[in-house]
């Protein structure tokens, strides 16, 4: 049932202190907070039937007036008879706007309201917009839904009835605020401005508030969780639809697609989550809280991972397209600068165009020397670099012998030169590599030896041999953890609440496993770093949405464990020494598995298998506490 407010002319007048230059009708009645400021009207042209012109508050200032004035008389009234013809309900004219008798005279002839403000035209229409806003709305009670304000957004929530209320009680349990459970009264106070509230008066601290469900069993909010965890009213920002979860359809994956619902005449935007066993609705709707404070701050997590993931394809492509026989993995120079730090000393043009293709980094003493038998092989062609000893030993030659070797040095194509820091590359130097159009870059390491070790580990690292696996990577206690399991499991939900829980995300969707010098298999993410995708949200940022402590670059891989369906109502746990591996570039890792089912908190449970994982590598097996309790108590028996 809708209903509307209004009031009259006369009390406008009253509260605006206006002043009355005409009085036709004061008892008419205004029924929407809307405000008109004249303008073509008074050219002659009349949009009738507009709303502006039959239900809207007319104003017009001193510049609207002047205008008027100089129209020649007979134009004057020709133009004001046709306006004030119209059934808008006033006019009201500021402090400093000019009204003649001839025009006053045609509104008394038409019966209109003609009334002056005491504020210029700016004010007045702010004023007056205020104070209609709070005087007029439109109020719907809407049956089936929920309101609730999460970190601070108003979340309207309807839908499947059970996964409705169990997600209101964990959400304030949580700390978030409840206004009501059903029954939500929603008021339209102005264009884009909806609120909700609880239909029933909450005067006293006696009247609790309460979360019933569909077998009329009531939880008692108020003293289960105090008067902190509920309020009467709030702003409507976002509207959240649960349904059971359909194999056969499309939920969102990106975000980018927006869908609104309408409630009394204003747009509120709509989330479909589905819902199936496995997925903590509770940390999955205050995450679309958190995402649609951080769109209204004009982050958009969907077009940002979208313009970053076409720059992503856009390189591939121009890595493709060179001719590199059969290497299938390349570096951009500027990479490698980032990385380091390196200044450019010369060819800044040069760092995006140009690839390290090895993971060799040389100095070039013989070569320097004449001998360039170790330049013949592609795979030697890899960063040079140049201490002071390389150009003390060029000064020790003939300047015929120096250049001529350098011409002959500098006319293979390796990717940049690398000098130590503090050096300062000579004249003739610099004239040939210019020349000879190479990069020249200086690093922040002193020792040459340095500099070596440092470019190789990251080198060998990015050139390593690769394995991609779906799946979500996260940091728990310090272990890094491999999330497993089809399509819809639930791997990206379970990882959500475990960042809610105080863990951090390494890569979700796909992960890219690489090995390191020391042997450890390092895992990060294949595309995009710090986002997720959760079915119903789209992408979503994680270092935006909760901090640079919830993420990490790249971790070692500790522990696999897969998520599984539940097929059964009863399945047998394993109980021994033995263990489930599973082998990633060529090491093996322990492998567990955790069954999703209604009731079973996935993510707590990844926590608990974590610690005792840990448990174990500390030398405590609970298996085989057990075991031997029963033994002794079986012995004693």
């Amino acid at each position: 049932m809708e209903s509307y407010r209004s009031i009259s002319i006369r009390e406008v007048s009253e509260a605006m202190n206006l002043t009355v230059l005409n009085e036709g009708n004061l008892d008419l009645r205004v029924f929407r907070p809307n405000i008109y400021q004249v303008g073509y009207e008074l050219t002659g042209f009349l949009a009738t039937g507009s709303e502006e012109l039959t239900d809207y508050i007319n104003v017009y200032g001193q510049e609207e007036s002047y205008y008027l004035e100089k129209l020649p008389s007979a134009r004057k009234e020709e133009i004001v008879s046709k306006y004030f013809s119209l059934p808008f309900p006033a006019l009201i004219i500021s402090s400093a706007a000019i009204v003649s008798e001839e025009v006053l005279a045609i509104a008394k002839k038409y019966n209109k309201n003609v009334l002056r403000s005491q504020y210029l035209i700016s004010e007045t229409i702010r004023e007056l917009k205020f104070y209609l806003l709070r005087q007029l709305w439109t109020e719907e009670v809407y049956k089936d839904y929920a309101l609730m304000e999460i970190h601070g957004i108003g979340v309207l929530l309807a839908g499947y009835e059970d996964a409705k209320i169990g997600s209101m009680i964990e959400l304030v349990g949580r700390g978030h605020r409840l206004i009501t459970d059903k029954n939500v009264l929603i008021r339209r106070l102005g264009e884009n401005d909806v609120e909700g509230m609880n239909m029933l008066e909450k005067t006293t601290e006696k009247d609790h508030f309460f979360i019933e469900n569909h077998r009329g069993r009531k939880i008692d909010v108020t003293s289960h969780f105090g008067v902190k965890s509920t309020r009467k009213k709030k702003k409507i920002n976002i509207v959240i639809y649960l349904e059971e979860w359909d194999e056969k359809k499309f939920y969102d994956r990106l975000g980018l697609d927006v869908e609104y619902e309408i409630f009394v005449e204003e747009k509120i935007q709509k989330i479909t989550l589905p819902v199936r066993k496995g997925r903590n609705l509770a940390v999955i709707i205050e995450t679309a809280a958190l995402n649609y404070r951080l769109r209204r701050m004009g982050l958009n997590s969907a077009e940002y991972f979208l313009s970053q993931s076409q720059k992503v394809i856009k390189e591939n492509q121009e890595k493709r397209g060179l001719k590199m026989g059969n290497k299938t993995m390349v570096m951009s120079v500027r990479k490698l600068k980032n990385e380091f730090d390196l200044k450019v000393i010369y060819g800044e043009d040069l760092i995006d165009s140009t690839y390290v293709e090895t993971t060799n980094v040389f100095r070039p003493s013989l070569a320097l020397a004449g001998h360039y038998e170790l330049y013949q092989n592609l795979e030697n062609r890899g960063v040079q670099v140049f201490s002071p000893v390389e150009f003390k030993f060029l000064e020790s030659l003939s300047e015929e012998e120096r250049i001529d070797n350098l011409k002959r040095y500098l006319s293979y194509d390796f990717p940049m030169i690398v000098l130590t820091t503090g050096l300062h590359a000579p004249e003739y130097f610099m004239r040939l590599v210019k020349e000879s159009k190479h990069i020249l870059c200086r690093s922040p390491f002193r020792k040459p030896s340095q500099l070596i070790a440092n470019f190789n580990n990251y080198l060998e690292t990015y050139f390593a041999p690769t394995l991609s696996l779906h799946g979500v990577f996260v940091e728990l206690y310090g272990f890094g953890v491999l999330l497993l399991g089809k399509s819809g499991i639930g791997k990206s939900e379970t990882a959500l609440e475990l960042i809610h829980r105080g863990h951090r995300l390494v890569a979700d969707d796909f992960v890219k496993f690489s090995e390191s010098p020391t042997g450890d298999i390092i895992g990060k993410s294949a595309r995009i770093p710090y986002f997720m995708e959760i079915r119903g949200l789209g992408i979503i940022d994680i270092k935006t949405l909760y901090g640079m402590g919830a993420v990490r670059i790249a971790k070692r891989l500790d522990l696999i464990i897969e998520l599984k369906e539940q097929d059964e109502d009863s399945y047998i746990t394993s109980v021994g020494d033995q263990v489930e591996k599973q082998e990633i570039l060529g090491k093996s890792f322990q492998k567990e598995t955790i069954y999703i089912s209604s009731g079973r908190n996935a993510a707590v449970m990844v926590e608990i298998l974590v610690m005792n994982t840990m448990a174990k590598i500390l030398g405590y097996n609970a298996e085989k506490s057990f075991d031997f309790g029963m033994k002794q108590l079986n012995s004693e028996d």
